[in-house]
């Protein structure tokens, strides 16, 4: 038993610096520094960023306290019956959540390693003995005391709206019960993820996938019976609240003492270097962690570059010839980039649907049945200009449908080999992005056939492809070289002479060709693109 606990002081030392160093990081964006305190009014404006910090902090939860108190009373008998009604339903759905927490965790956690340690922290720990089972309590105990506090808090405030709304009166003593057992909840199935974590570091070679489907299957399975048991959930939360069930913040506590045991008995015999195989850190985040104040931006996308360095590449490039290369190197690079599926599918389900909406004219007739907005052409010029304000503001979605034209663009070694002209590579590059959105788009338009007939479906899903095209062409144009004497448009620019000109195109059309317009302004903008690339 001593053995497991080598080197415990070595880490709570360890643990202490790592605290103080995160507390000098905030201390350092409000202008004070621990390592710089010489004189007394440094120490005194020390105290007052605290103070101020602390007294923040309490009236921030006061309020939240007071806002969650009064959204709980009723003015009239009526709302305060129907409240009363749904604050049981309230309290159980509330312990859903950790169990859709330990899922989705334990999911997490068989993908990777269950913590993952500094560089300069694995390479001064390697000089001392310090057993696995000390280091994997230290760093699970501080992990589960945060989670397990958000929860405990978040169950305060559940508890005071179903207390308020029940005609209790909410005190610590009504309020705590509950709160102890949801924070206590949220701490065990961040211990039960932890474990799935240990089992996963245990598994060599490609195994671990089929972890992650058992995992993923129980998660569910947990998850479809928390939903179905609701019922008990609510009874459960009600007994809490009304203090019928005192003992149950002790059993849950148990629970978690014996979840805390289990892992560590179950690492007692792992080495250290087990937990930095699959997950190790990187000493180069920390020298830059500073940046995350002054520029989030620039600090999520050195994190986010430092994790697709360490990813490993997804599938292999199939053996073809000729223009089918070029097409399975984009469908391959499609897949590899997976992080872009998410913007494609926004594209087709958001973007295009709302563009054909408000370009065709939706609007026109609203304004001017009610006589607002200056009739029809006002709602034109305003269903116009909203979409053009979204799409300005999304100018990532177009861009990522011709990101890898623009990629095969910016190499100019590999361009230049290419067996296959500016306009054939746009067309090969962008189609397998361009058919992920367009899927996204007919999903849209399936419903739509249910309500108002096969035919205007089919109307909205041709004009949603054009602008999907559309905006493949406007996307491609970062590709475009800044060539002295020649005019280069970027993405916005093109994006707002596009719907100027679908909207003009549309508002001479009559109701029923409104797609030719979107087609219409498609080989405008198409012909004009290929010009500027070549």
């Amino acid at each position: 038993m001593t053995l497991m606990f080598d080197g415990l002081s070595t880490m709570l030392w360890l643990k202490r610096k790592h605290l103080r160093a995160g507390a000098n990081f905030w201390l350092w964006a409000a202008g004070a520094d621990l390592d710089d305190m010489r004189d007394m009014s440094e120490r005194i404006y020390l105290l007052y960023v605290v103070a101020i910090v602390c007294g923040c902090a309490v009236a921030c939860w006061l309020w939240i306290v007071g806002l969650v108190t009064g959204s709980a009373r009723a003015d009239s008998p009526e709302m305060a019956a129907a409240t009363a009604d749904i604050a049981p339903l309230v309290a159980g759905a509330a312990l859903v959540p950790p169990i859709c927490a330990a899922a989705l965790w334990s999911v997490r956690a068989a993908r990777r390693a269950p913590w993952a340690a500094s560089a300069p922290d694995t390479a001064w720990l390697a000089q001392t003995p310090v057993a696995l089972a000390g280091w994997n309590l230290v760093e699970l105990v501080s992990r589960m005391a945060t989670r397990a506090l958000v929860g405990g808090a978040t169950g305060y405030l559940v508890a005071t709206f179903v207390t308020t709304a029940l005609g209790m009166r909410s005190s610590l003593a009504t309020c705590l019960p509950y709160a102890a057992t949801a924070g206590l909840m949220t701490g065990a199935a961040y211990t039960l993820a932890w474990i799935v974590g240990e089992i996963r570091l245990r598994m060599a070679g490609r195994r671990h996938l089929a972890l992650v489907c058992i995992v993923a299957v129980v998660g569910i399975a947990l998850v479809v019976a928390a939903v179905v048991l609701l019922p008990r959930l609510t009874g459960l939360a009600c007994s809490l609240i009304a203090g019928e069930l005192g003992a149950s913040a002790p059993i849950a506590a148990a629970a978690g003492t014996l979840l805390l045991v289990a892992v560590t008995l179950f690492t007692a015999r792992q080495l250290p270097s087990c937990a930095l195989t699959y997950d190790a850190g990187d000493a180069s985040a920390y020298a830059v962690r500073r940046m995350a104040v002054y520029n989030p931006k620039l600090y999520r996308a050195l994190i986010k570059s430092r994790r697709a360095a360490r990813r490993r590449p997804i599938g292999h490039m199939p053996r073809t010839r000729g223009t089918a290369t070029v097409l399975a190197r984009s469908a391959i690079s499609l897949v590899r980039r997976y992080d872009m599926l998410p913007q494609l599918v926004g594209t087709g389900i958001f973007l295009a649907p709302m563009g054909v909406a408000l370009l065709s004219g939706s609007f026109a007739e609203m304004s001017a049945a009610l006589g607002m907005l200056g009739g029809a052409t006002g709602g034109r010029i305003l269903g116009a200009a909203s979409w053009l304000l979204f799409a300005l503001s999304c100018s990532e979605l177009p861009r990522a449908i011709a990101r890898t034209f623009v990629d095969d663009m910016g190499n100019r070694f590999m361009r230049d080999h290419l067996p296959v002209s500016t306009p054939a590579l746009l067309a090969l590059d962008a189609l397998p992005s361009l058919a992920v959105a367009v899927a996204a788009s007919l999903l849209v338009c399936i419903p739509l056939a249910w309500g108002s007939g096969i035919a205007s479906a089919l109307g909205t899903f041709s004009s949603a492809l054009a602008l999907d095209i559309i905006l493949a062409f406007c996307g491609a144009l970062d590709a475009a070289e800044r060539t002295p004497g020649k005019l280069r448009l970027p993405c916005e620019s093109a994006l707002g002479l596009a719907t100027v000109t679908a909207a003009l195109i549309a508002a001479w059309m009559p109701p029923g060709l409104v797609p030719l317009a979107f087609w219409a302004t498609a080989a405008i903008v198409g012909i004009a693109v290929v010009r500027a690339l070549r």
